[in-house]
């Protein structure tokens, strides 16, 4: 278990790591010289005599600097080029060029390796940092990392006869807590115990599906969360997962008749892992389980490069629900959003005599120095009673260090397996003139909301109707959304995101039929040169100025491939997923069952979609695929025979 649990830690921390804005990232798997890095150890800042470097995005660090900064003894095994540190009783070994290291003897994985830079060693810091009885906090904006180190002041040992445990710190301020996006007034406040954060335990089995907790005895208590049942005990290290002991540096405690539980520790024991944030000046707190956000498995990466891929020329709209993307303004700052309600955009429907298909996508980042809310609006603007039907969506929200897996991962798999949660009001009739909330969403300062919500409107009287979807922004205290009725903003033409309205949310293109037996053929789909329907001009609606949807963001991508087998035996055909050009995730549809494609590097890596086995001589397997967020990138599809 214990081997597990490390390499399950370290999973969630190379997710969790340094991640860059697009333009950033672009300049991977080079060794970049990181100039504006502020390293705080214990409240005080570091200089290293050496720079301090970027790699992919992970921060390294001059090892006997950095060593030497947190009272680390090292030693260093010069024919293997071993690094070992020792500090708290925490062992870590790591091997130059290698990503795997060693957490007290058990085997765990770098997204890094240690290297050589101009004769020094270098060590990826948020891994070494955690893992040596500390906590890391990184501020993105400021780039500024803070690492608080647990002191040893007992030799790493409980603490004595007689001895007391330090109290912790109670603060007295009124929080917020953020569970999986759902917003609840903590009535008991969080507890920091030396460097690490502690809320009762009630509020992951008040606020989670498939949760509850009970008392064992007047020590001891369970929590059980989605199928993984701990057990905590007073001020005891020992802490059992599905009846197998871990032991850590990690103290639960009972305050106030409530059993106070880690909750770094809670999130990093899941499959898929979590994260946690937290916004000191807001005094908020951010939890979010994947293992709750995300139904389906991840796809296991492979590594290489495949061949390159054929354009596919018959590529066409699907169905009738009608997409509308609010993403520009992407970065909502004070020279855009001027004024404390506005409109971001816009879609004037007009004519509607039965029923009409929507779905409105937004990807809106808060930059306004204050907490705001943002909300999708329609407003009846003819002379008869529309109603809307079937309101479901999903929202994300993320500091914006890792959009891709908190947010565009999360609503690409509840588009994908039909998981869109109901509206509080999933039906509704508005009047002649009125204007009404579809949803809302919170965003704090720094945050990015990402979300994708669908609904149908239908005229009530049969008569043509016309109506204003709106998605609009406010700082108020007391926000009243549907009174915001403005023009859309101006788009940022500095940053080309995209805003428009299309008739479709959805491609669909049949590939050329694979024979068993041949080589291997790729086909590169939403290529942008073969196939135009998002474009400015082809927007239904002009809005305060559009702009091209060539990634097809928000829309889903329906992909026949045909296969014939005319060897009357039972033969076993391989898809492969790859990006081309730039960093690509997404999810994808395979025959009905969902999977997430991790972050891939182009030319580099891929995913392997499961066997598809068949005798027929006349096969297909469909696939559906949408993308997750990130750079206007197509993506390549490979299918041969193993």
């Amino acid at each position: 278990m214990k081997k597990y649990l490390a390499v399950l830690f370290t999973a969630v921390l190379a997710m969790s790591l340094f991640f860059v804005s697009p333009s950033y990232a672009a300049e991977t798997n080079k060794n970049l010289v990181e100039q504006k890095v502020t390293v705080i150890i214990n409240g005080e800042i570091i200089s290293f005599n050496d720079p301090i470097l970027n790699n992919s995005g992970t921060i390294l660090l001059p090892m006997r600097d950095f060593y030497e900064a947190i009272g680390a003894e090292v030693s260093w095994n010069q024919i293997d080029k071993i690094a070992t540190s020792e500090r708290n009783g925490q062992i870590v070994e790591l091997t130059i060029n290698s990503k795997t290291a060693k957490v007290n003897g058990d085997n765990a994985q770098l997204l890094v390796a240690p290297m050589i830079y101009k004769n020094r060693t270098y060590i990826p810091m948020r891994f070494v940092s955690e893992n040596s009885d500390g906590q890391v906090y990184w501020n993105q904006e400021n780039k500024v990392v803070e690492i608080i180190l647990n002191e040893d002041t007992n030799d790493g040992q409980s603490p004595g006869a007689g001895e007391e445990e330090p109290a912790p710190i109670i603060p007295e301020e009124k929080y917020i807590l953020y569970m999986n996006n759902q917003r609840v007034e903590m009535e008991l406040p969080p507890i920091t115990k030396d460097g690490r954060m502690y809320i009762a335990a009630n509020y992951f089995s008040d606020y989670l599906q498939d949760s509850f907790s009970q008392w064992v005895d007047e020590t001891s208590f369970d929590l059980t969360i989605s199928g993984i049942t701990f057990n905590f005990t007073d001020n005891s290290n020992k802490i059992y997962i599905n009846g197998e002991l871990y032991s850590g540096n990690e103290k639960p405690f009972i305050q106030s008749g409530e059993m106070y539980v880690p909750v770094k520790f809670i999130v990093d024991s899941f499959k898929n892992g979590g994260s946690l944030r937290y916004v000191q000046e807001d005094r908020t707190i951010y939890i979010s389980l994947y293992d709750y956000i995300m139904t389906s498995d991840f796809l296991e990466k492979s590594y290489g490069s495949l061949n390159v891929p054929q354009l596919v020329e018959n590529a066409a709209l699907d169905g009738n629900r009608e997409l509308f993307v609010s993403d520009n303004p992407e970065e909502l700052t004070p020279t855009i959003i001027m004024s404390a309600n506005e409109t971001l955009a816009e879609n004037h429907v007009q004519g509607v005599t039965s029923t009409k298909e929507h779905r409105v996508y937004g990807w809106h980042i808060n930059k306004l120095g204050d907490r705001a809310k943002i909300g999708i609006t329609i407003q009846n603007t003819s002379s008869s009673e529309i109603q809307v039907m079937n309101s479901k969506g999903v929202s994300q929200t993320t500091s914006n260090s890792w959009s891709t897996f908190d947010v565009g991962l999360p609503l690409s798999d509840a588009v994908l397996t039909n998981t869109l949660r109901d509206a509080k009001e999933s039906k509704m009739t508005i009047a002649p003139g009125e204007t009404k909330i579809i949803q809302s969403y919170d965003i704090g300062k720094n945050y990015l909301l990402g979300f994708t919500h669908d609904f149908d409107i239908r005229s009530v009287t049969g008569a043509a109707v016309n109506y204003t979807i709106r998605t609009v922004i406010s700082l108020d205290s007391e926000p009243k959304l549907e009174a915001i009725q403005t023009p859309a903003v101006p788009i940022n033409e500095y940053a080309a995101h995209p805003r428009g309205v299309w008739p479709s949310s959805a491609l669909k293109v049949t590939l050329p039929a694979y024979t068993v037996d041949s080589e291997q053929v790729g086909y590169n789909i939403s290529n942008g040169k073969t196939d135009h329907f998002l474009t400015a001009e082809n927007s239904l609606d002009k809005m305060n100025g559009t702009v091209g949807n060539p990634g097809h963001f928000g829309m889903s991508y329906k992909v026949d491939i045909p296969v014939v087998n005319n060897t009357g035996k039972l033969k076993y055909v391989v898809v492969k997923i790859t990006g081309r050009g730039g960093f690509y995730s997404g999810a994808v549809k395979m025959n009905g069952r969902t999977y997430l494609i991790p972050t891939l590097k182009p030319g580099q890596e891929y995913v392997q979609l499961p066997v598809h086995r068949s005798k027929k001589m006349n096969d297909v397997i469909n696939l559906e695929i949408i993308h997750a967020g990130g750079s206007n990138l197509p993506v390549a599809i490979y299918v041969e025979t193993r």
